[in-house]
């Protein structure tokens, strides 16, 4: 990808992001409150918290992505100022 479709970007990876880290946060509390009832919503409670550790990873690798448009946005400001 070239560096402005990255920073363009940039925007909808922290968006994204933060629904994955949601998703996963309330697939974590179904898994726990499904456990404490000592019933299955649909899926064991191992498999909500696995759910949960999956969406929570995938929130974490999109704001990474949206840490590398940041940084090459202030690289390039920098670069500029320095003209």
């Amino acid at each position: 990808m070239k560096r402005e479709e990255i920073v363009a970007a940039g925007g909808a990876h922290c968006d994204g992001g933060f629904v994955f880290w949601a998703l996963g946060l309330t697939f974590a509390a179904l898994g726990v409150a499904s456990d404490a009832m000592n019933i299955s919503l649909v899926l064991e409670p191992t498999s909500w918290l696995l759910l949960s550790i999956v969406f929570c990873l995938s929130g974490i690798a999109s704001w990474i992505a949206w840490v590398l448009a940041v940084h090459l946005d202030a690289i390039e400001a920098k670069r500029k100022k320095e003209e």
